[in-house]
């Protein structure tokens, strides 16, 4: 976040206008007050539905260990999305948080394998993730919204190439570094995540699992074949260094 942030305060400076840096944060803050949503909203937007406890005893009596563990005092309401995929998202703070799973995850998994899931989107919501990069989100727009000064100030002042050029490489490195804080929560959330579990290893089977569903292919066979800078340019880091990460 700091790179973030750093970034844009230089990107302010290299377009010249001193009142460039106030707008940009004056902007910030509207993004997220328009974006101030209600996380169970968001979910039915993708169309996901509440799963009652009473349809679901079991898994809710999982999320009530992960989250008496956790010692959270609200259990995250749940939502099904009716999709093959296996995948699992947690939206909002403590107090309005809700869990989504995919019939293929609940299908896909054994009791243990979503106790390690669960856990992970319970990480993730105790680690105030959603607002971490909804905010960084947010400064990577209006990096990009700077860019647009590099053509105005390389006309304007030929002696400003080096301004300009800033200006123009920004949104690539705020894009790098947008990624690089979501990889860091992502071990984040998995380290804390094997502590709110009986099982830990089951967490590992649950990842290894969803490789082989998404790509065909092992965690290791996966890292083998990736380039040794492809993880770069994506939000999750790689199955392989999450597993290492556990180790």
């Amino acid at each position: 976040m700091d790179g973030l942030i750093g970034l844009l305060v230089m990107c302010a400076q290299a377009a010249g206008d001193s009142a460039a840096a106030e707008q940009s944060l004056a902007n910030i803050r509207a993004k997220l007050r328009s974006t101030d949503f209600q996380p169970a909203a968001v979910l039915r937007t993708f169309g996901a539905t509440p799963l009652p406890c009473a349809d679901a005893p079991e898994l809710y009596a999982i999320l009530l260990g992960v989250c008496a563990r956790a010692g959270m005092q609200r259990v995250p309401e749940l939502f099904l999305l009716p999709a093959p995929g296996m995948n699992a998202y947690a939206l909002g703070r403590p107090d309005n948080a809700c869990i989504s799973v995919t019939d293929g995850l609940l299908r896909g998994l054994s009791r243990d394998e979503v106790a390690g899931i669960l856990a992970h989107e319970v990480a993730h919501i105790l680690g105030g993730d959603t607002c971490a990069l909804r905010w960084a989100s947010a400064i990577e727009g209006e990096i990009a919204a700077l860019s647009g000064f590099a053509e105005v100030a390389a006309r304007q002042d030929p002696a400003s190439d080096l301004q300009a050029l800033l200006l123009a490489a920004a949104p690539a490195v705020a894009r790098l570094l947008f990624f690089a804080l979501s990889r860091i929560r992502e071990l984040a959330a998995d380290a804390k995540a094997i502590d709110l579990i009986d099982h830990p290893s089951a967490l590992v089977a649950a990842l290894c699992k969803l490789e082989y569903f998404h790509t065909g292919r092992t965690p290791l066979h996966a890292h083998l074949q990736d380039g040794a800078f492809s993880g770069t340019l994506r939000s999750h880091p790689g199955t392989w260094e999450r597993i290492a990460n556990l180790a």
